[in-house]
């Protein structure tokens, strides 16, 4: 999601044809992507997950881009409620692009209200940038250009809360968060933690959580000793997800990891969340304590990075060496 600054002075109006993209073109969008963010890499689009992300949610008269001549020079996605846990009066603006060469000759602007001009003949009264399931970005981010940041203010937008993606470097030694007596953290209960999950969490993370399991993902769950007999279900206290990124489809907080790098030697990027622990029994630290053992179990598997999406904890992370990575600002206003 990102328009930025021309590149040059001259820029002018366009005559842009804006139409539905066929599934042909729709493939070329995550070059379009890395084109409207020039030379910064902070968000490279991999082509896996943009198949996935048209595999799980595409709405083709949601995916326009502007023409000139037979050349893709924006592209502007969005989707509207497909379960009966989103709020049913929005529409999500997920992404927003174009061609580094084209920019400042309001092609984005066009793009943007044909676009929200489709989510309210479909019904919705709000919309919202980014932040819809499986989303791409939590919001614009924040190396968003100010064209970006206008163009959205223009459409009636306003800016609440900022999220954060999270980064822990795996190579270093964890801090310590011991789980307190009695309680013990178990990596082979899945059905124990969708369980707590749809008593805890209905709605969003019941049903993110379920795809993740079945495409592979782990799910850490925290139990009583006295209920974990090996090879039986318990009931579940709390849970965390984890990703290696050989799942059968990539967890949010994977989506930017080619970004990732190091001068120190290979990278093996992991990804966590979401996660979340019952009130009943928050206070006693179980929620450190299954965050540290999920960071430890991929640390042994090899991961050599963990990445945390969308979050507000930047403290509650710090005390195991979190570090802000990405920064993305709420954006929503009315149709």
């Amino acid at each position: 999601m990102t328009e930025q600054h021309a590149n040059s002075t001259s820029a002018r109006p366009t005559a842009a044809t804006i139409r539905e993209l066929t599934p042909a073109e729709a493939a070329t969008v995550p070059a379009l992507w890395a084109s409207a963010w020039g030379q910064v890499t902070l968000y490279p689009l991999e082509e896996r997950v943009w198949r996935e992300r048209l595999a799980l949610h595409h709405q083709p008269d949601l995916l326009i881009g502007a023409f000139e001549a037979d050349e893709l020079v924006g592209v502007a996605y969005g989707r509207l409620p497909t379960a009966a846990w989103q709020p049913q009066d929005v529409g999500w603006v997920t992404l927003l692009a174009v061609a580094a060469t084209r920019q400042g000759r309001g092609i984005g602007t066009r793009l943007l209200a044909e676009l929200l001009a489709r989510l309210r003949a479909a019904g919705a009264t709000r919309f919202k940038l980014g932040s819809d399931a499986n989303h791409l970005l939590p919001g614009p981010p924040q190396e968003s250009s100010a064209a970006l940041w206008l163009l959205a203010r223009r459409a009636g937008a306003r800016f609440t809360a900022a999220e954060h993606d999270l980064h822990i470097d795996l190579r270093r030694p964890l801090p310590p968060a011991p789980l307190a007596p009695g309680w013990r953290v178990r990596s082979d209960d899945p059905d124990g933690a969708m369980r707590f999950v749809a008593r805890t969490f209905p709605g969003r993370w019941t049903h993110e959580l379920e795809a993740y399991i079945a495409a592979g993902s782990t799910v850490l769950t925290i139990a009583r000793e006295a209920d974990t007999a090996a090879g039986d279900s318990a009931e579940a206290y709390g849970f965390c997800a984890v990703f290696q990124g050989e799942e059968a489809f990539l967890g949010p907080s994977l989506y930017w990891r080619s970004a990732l790098t190091s001068d120190v030697g290979p990278v093996r990027v992991a990804g966590m969340g979401p996660l979340g622990v019952s009130g009943e029994v928050r206070g006693a630290g179980l929620g450190l304590a299954i965050v540290r053992a999920g960071a430890q179990w991929l640390q042994e598997r090899g991961a050599t990075d963990l990445l945390i999406n969308w979050t507000t904890l930047t403290t509650f992370y710090g005390k195991l060496g979190a570090r802000v990575w990405r920064t993305y600002q709420r954006t929503e206003g009315e149709l």
